[in-house]
């Protein structure tokens, strides 16, 4: 049997689990049994373990997108099948699984001793053990109760009112005294924010003498009260205890854990002994490690709020683990943008308002295809937007996923011409341009309005082809470098090459049609390539009979890209030129 155990910050949670694959994720249950992992960093479907002979796993990670690491720094990457030996360690996201043998696995020849269960406590009990009556060497167990009640007063809500009061029980608990204080510093002057118990004695409830020694020397302190001016001041009180608590930078004292032994007690006469003190100064270590813990939290949130006005929200939390990915990058990175045909026009048409209506809602539509195809938003323009893939994570199908949202986006103009042509009086039509390579991706915003996203000729070049699909009459256009990596499982077509304006060389443009090959795209692709090279190596007076089949019987409904080579071909074949180039120049955007 295999124990398991998965912590992160919303949970910690235990699993057994007897024997065979099992899968573990964030997604529901297919065919083998799965353990549920709360981590929103965490894929659906991420990890497949297959327990093996001698005390070994087969970790398969069925992320496409989240890499696993483990305990001596290695990692399995997205697709990647590992084996290594029980315990082990791996790290996913924001969580920690461990795995191990149980006790009923192991070799029977073993003589094994085991210690009572910790407790996993969500707040204290009624009852604790004190120091009171022990020597200065408790035994283990008790040592262990203590601990974790330490533990448990660092998993309450640092700054909430039960954080307060919990370690203030647990100095009367553990301690043996008769009344615990949490007390915080502000503009000079102490306040009680947590007490055990709750009812108070009459007379004052700390010695500001005694808090001056702790704010003076920084250290605990802790006597009885004699016949002083601070026993006069403290009437009911025999003994007292108060530790400071250190703020986040550990210099500034921000508060104290103060402790009180009564008069006419059973304890009054006990003195407190370094044991007992040094319990105090541990709760007062505890407290500050919960006030640096929620000062760090609020720091983060207030980070990431400002993050996620300009970022999805999983892009924001991922830069927020990581700070360093707004360094900037090299990467390989598929990058498509988008342009509404027209929009100027229509807007002047519509007006403001319905114009801004009509923006927001298609790209709400188009955004929710490319983060449906693990797409990240780097920016909205206006009518158009731009978005990437395989960054931040790695991504091998990059250049598929984004030629899938694109096709996706396309598929929405139906349903946004229902839904708007009665308002816009014309058609709503799409440009979309793809292009693969490497970019520099980082901030390419600034300190206050950061902006994820790549900086380079990858980039302009996939604007350029956005612009390109106006003058080539398809909404949809594709690099070389894109459609190399497509693996021919997309309906595409070779258009023809091209100089755009700003851009050096030539390059490629291929029509990407759908994600299915048809056998009337295929004959037209085949007919229209043909076409292009007779075109392309000068056998211009060919190519009309090379587009016969591609444009006859096509009245109202010509191919754009076809009819475009042939005019190119005639005009060759009426005036050759003396140097034949076949590239296309677009000298427009």
């Amino acid at each position: 049997m295999l124990n398991i155990v998965v912590t992160n910050k919303k949970e910690n949670s235990q699993y057994t689990h007897e024997g065979g694959p099992f899968e573990m994720g964030r997604g529901q249950k297919r065919e083998l049994p799965r353990f549920m992992i709360d981590d929103p960093f965490v894929s659906g479907d991420q990890i497949r373990i297959e327990p093996l002979p001698g005390s070994r796993l087969r970790i398969e990670n069925l992320s496409k997108r989240i890499v696993i690491a483990l305990a001596d720094g290695a990692a399995i990457g997205v697709g990647e099948t590992r084996e290594v030996s029980l315990p082990a360690r791996l790290s996913v996201g924001e969580s920690i699984v461990e795995l191990e043998v149980q006790a009923d696995m192991l070799s029977s020849g073993l003589s094994l001793k085991t210690i009572q269960q910790p407790v996993r406590r969500s707040q204290l009990p009624d009852k604790l053990a004190s120091l009171v009556g022990l020597n200065d060497s408790p035994t283990p167990e008790r040592l262990a109760e203590w601990f974790e009640t330490v533990v448990a007063v660092q998993r309450s809500a640092a700054g909430s009112a039960q954080f307060y009061d919990e370690t203030a029980q647990a100095v009367v608990g553990l301690v043996g005294l008769d009344q615990g204080l949490v007390l915080l510093r502000k503009d000079n002057r102490w306040r009680v924010v947590g007490r055990y118990p709750e009812e108070t004695r009459g007379g004052k409830e700390f010695s500001e003498a005694i808090l001056g020694f702790v704010l003076k020397d920084r250290r605990t302190f802790y006597q009885a009260v004699g016949t002083t001016m601070m026993a006069q001041s403290l009437m009911d009180v025999s003994a007292v205890v108060a530790s400071p608590i250190f703020g986040t930078d550990g210099i500034e004292i921000v508060g104290a854990v103060y402790g009180s032994r009564f008069v006419n007690t059973v304890r009054s006469m006990a003195e407190i002994r370094p044991l007992e003190a040094q319990v105090v100064q541990v709760l007062a270590a505890a407290v500050g490690a919960g006030l640096a813990r929620q000062a760090m939290e609020a720091q983060s949130s207030r980070r990431l709020v400002q993050l996620e006005q300009f970022l999805s929200p999983e892009l924001a939390r991922q830069i927020e683990r990581d700070p360093t990915m707004l360094e900037g990058r090299e990467r390989e990175v598929s990058v498509l943008f988008s342009d509404v045909r027209g929009f100027s026009r229509i807007s002047e048409r519509i007006g403001p308002r319905e114009t801004i209506r009509l923006a927001g809602d298609i790209m709400e539509r188009l955004t929710r295809h490319i983060r449906d195809f693990d797409g990240v938003i780097v920016d909205y323009v206006g009518d158009g937007l731009l978005a990437m893939w395989n960054a931040p994570d790695d991504d091998p199908d990059h250049a598929q996923l984004a030629c899938r949202a694109a096709i996706k986006m396309i598929g929405e103009l139906p349903a946004i011409n229902e839904a708007w042509e009665g308002i816009t009086g014309t058609k709503i039509r799409f440009g979309i341009g793809i292009n693969t390579g490497l970019a520099m991706v980082g901030n390419t915003g600034s300190l206050q309005r950061v902006k994820y996203g790549p900086l380079g000729h990858t980039v302009n070049l996939a604007s350029r082809v956005e612009g390109a699909t106006k003058h080539l009459g398809v909404p949809m256009l594709i690099t070389g470098s894109t459609f190399a990596q497509l693996g021919g499982t997309f309906a595409t077509r070779r258009l023809c090459c091209v100089r755009v304006i700003g851009i050096a060389g030539a390059v490629d443009l291929h029509e990407l049609s759908s994600d299915t090959i048809t056998p009337e795209w295929q004959s037209k692709r085949d007919a229209y390539e043909q076409a292009l090279t007779l075109y392309e190596s000068g056998n211009w007076n060919d190519v009309p009979g090379a587009l016969y089949a591609v444009l006859a019987g096509q009245a109202g409904r010509y191919d754009v890209p076809s009819l475009a080579l042939l005019g190119r071909a005639i005009e060759c074949i009426k005036s050759p030129p003396e140097q034949f180039d076949s590239v296309v120049e677009l000298d427009r955007k």
